[in-house]
């Protein structure tokens, strides 16, 4: 479980967040909800370790990530940020092989049967088993999306972050991708989901947090009211 106590964060004289204090379970398909420049992007990289912030705490399983180095932080999570693009000529296959890359003793690095066992399950997860060997750039965005989705999760890391990954995807599409993250969170991981797709949100999101201009004025459980909530404030 991630729990953020009175976190803030400034930048160049600006506040970025101030006093967010959240919850954000294992098991649970989080959305954080805001307009542009509410926050979200720059709390998803407080949480990937790649900010600090300027006060306040959060905490991954009970422990401060404040007592935690970088590499420790990032052991805990994926992360698939905005307008992620794929290496040239590289297919599905490859990349979602590159999520079991260890930087650690690179050059003796060898796939091994587990290694391949996770990359076969992440594929048929994310219903890439027929297009394995197709390159991604070739494949439509929400197939694009769904690759990446996989290599995120052959990582086996205990949280998932994304953020604003359904641009430019159909109503069809992103409607599958939230249900693939429902059922992704259903089976154990963390997953955290920058997004303005209120209605799929409402549908299909297990909590809700949302950001106004670095605060947060609504946390939990989408529902009716939440919705209109949502309409007047982002």
């Amino acid at each position: 479980m991630l729990k953020l106590e009175a976190l803030s964060f400034h930048s160049h004289g600006r506040v970025l967040l101030s006093d967010v204090t959240s919850i954000m379970p294992d098991n649970a398909l989080t959305c954080l909800i805001g307009a542009n420049g509410a926050g979200k992007t720059t709390l998803l990289r407080i949480l990937s370790g790649e900010l600090k912030p300027t006060s306040g705490r959060f905490l991954i399983d009970g422990t401060a990530a404040s007592s935690l180095t970088k590499s420790q932080i990032t052991r805990h999570f994926s992360i698939i940020p905005q307008d992620v693009q794929p290496p040239p000529h590289i297919t599905v296959l490859e990349l979602v092989t590159l999520g079991r890359f260890h930087p650690y003793g690179a050059l003796w690095w060898r796939l091994n049967d587990r290694d391949l066992d996770t990359v076969r399950s992440c594929l048929n997860l994310c219903q890439l088993g027929q297009l394995s060997k197709r390159r991604v750039d070739e494949l439509s965005g929400g197939e694009q999306q769904r690759a990446w989705l996989a290599f995120g999760l052959a990582q086996e890391k205990r949280f998932l972050l994304l953020d604003e990954t359904l641009g430019g995807l159909d109503v069809l599409a992103k409607q599958s991708f939230f249900k693939l993250l429902r059922e992704i969170a259903s089976e154990g991981k963390g997953v955290v989901l920058t997004t303005h797709d209120l209605e799929l949100v409402a549908d299909y999101a297990d909590r809700v947090v949302v950001l106004n201009n670095g605060r947060v004025p609504y946390e939990g459980p989408p529902n009716t009211n939440l919705r209109n909530f949502l309409t007047s404030n982002c």
